[in-house]
């Protein structure tokens, strides 16, 4: 017996191509393995609000739908419900995996040999059981299933170095991880070259937009490049080309600007004057409540130890209470410039640098020139030992 959903439900998309559509998708698939009853959701990746909903019986599903162009979406599947019903104890019986793929309108299958081999979700999502599952009907999936495959082995590799890094915090590891993410950088953008599929494209062309000042105009050109016989007027490469342009205000070079900053002895002084011409400088932008800053404190000590004497490191804090972070001086003692940013200047951090999250480190050179930004201690000492020639 197969659950069906008998309403017709449109999924949106940012991508809108010049396929003509077909009326609806009909996706049918068949997962050995899968407990009875067990929820199954299909939903587009940008916007989990328009998801279909199911069950699966007898290892089987159908979904059906209507969608406007081909779209990356998310399948998920979860019997945890269905676990705590029937008061099952054993924590191996609960399921909840969540892979994607493109849909698009037509006639889909979608197979597996056993929900074993598909993917779990969150910290557990294994990248070489993308390999074990297939969706037939859709062009766009085809060439995406195609890029998945031959990327598996190194985005695999990227991974379980993100995670070795995150244990021990080895800078070699990180090295490593710069190159293994330069080498899928290149190959995403030989494949996006050799395949003309807009909406899978503008997809993977996600992977490849960076953190403001890692990038250079020659970059977000090359970006360009990739897409430039498009002729298609779809809201995504719309919004691909509307970054590109937003892009160009965060590119290397951009010069620090002024501001007002505060020192523990509640002195106000100006940022720029803490700049010296001989010099990189380093800018520490972090709070009193921010765990993830606090914990980057001993590698930062370690830089200052070893960079100390050619590089200026300066501590600013975004923290609203001057109590807090006057507490937190206390408590961390740091052997380098320390002040708090005024609410002015705060203000101006996320137009003036793209800083949306905590922390964040600038490099800016000895003309006052941002070279780089980035949220990693590891990729701080990369960047200081290459690019600063220190």
């Amino acid at each position: 017996m197969k659950h069906i959903i008998p309403q017709l439900l449109i999924l949106g998309s940012i991508v809108s191509c010049n396929n003509k559509p077909m009326d609806h998708f009909v996706i049918r698939g068949s997962i050995p393995g899968a407990m009875d009853s067990t929820e199954i959701t299909l939903a587009p990746h940008e916007d989990y609000k328009d998801r279909i909903e199911g069950y699966i019986i007898n290892g089987k599903f159908e979904l059906q739908g209507k969608m406007n162009t081909p779209t990356y979406c998310r399948l998920s599947m979860n019997n945890q419900d269905i676990v705590d019903k029937k008061k099952l104890k054993d924590e191996h019986l609960i399921k909840y995996t969540e892979i994607g793929f493109f849909a698009e309108n037509g006639e889909l299958t979608f197979q597996t040999p056993h929900i074993d081999s598909l993917p779990e979700s969150f910290w557990r999502y294994d990248i070489r059981k993308e390999k074990n599952y297939t969706l037939k009907g859709s062009k766009a999936q085809n060439i995406f299933f195609r890029y998945q495959q031959q990327t598996i082995p190194l985005r695999h590799e990227i991974r379980t170095l993100e995670r070795a890094y995150s244990e021990n915090g080895r800078i070699e590891d990180f090295k490593t991880l710069q190159e293994q993410q330069s080498k899928l950088e290149n190959l995403t953008k030989a494949f996006i070259q050799e395949n003309r599929n807009l909406a899978v494209n503008l997809h993977l062309v996600e992977q490849l937009k960076k953190e403001a000042f890692t990038y250079d105009q020659a970059y977000l050109d090359e970006l360009g490049e990739l897409f430039i016989s498009y002729q298609d007027t779809c809201a995504g490469l719309q919004q691909f080309r509307q970054y590109l342009q937003q892009a160009r205000a965060y590119v290397q070079g951009k010069a620090l600007q002024e501001g007002e900053i505060i020192t523990p002895d509640g002195e106000k002084t100006s940022l720029l004057s803490q700049l010296k011409k001989d010099r990189y400088t380093v800018i520490d932008f972090w709070a009193s409540w921010c765990g993830p800053c606090r914990a980057s404190f001993p590698h930062l000590r370690e830089m200052y130890q070893k960079y100390g004497e050619k590089v200026t490191f300066i501590s600013l804090s975004v923290d609203k209470n001057e109590k807090d972070w006057q507490k937190a001086l206390g408590e961390e003692k740091l052997p380098w410039n320390q002040y708090l940013a005024t609410p002015e200047l705060i203000k101006t951090t996320h137009k003036d640098y793209d800083l949306t999250s905590i922390p964040t480190f600038l490099v800016i050179d000895p003309e006052g020139k941002i070279i780089f930004s980035g949220h990693s201690s590891g990729e701080l000492e990369t960047t200081l030992a290459s690019k600063c020639n220190i």
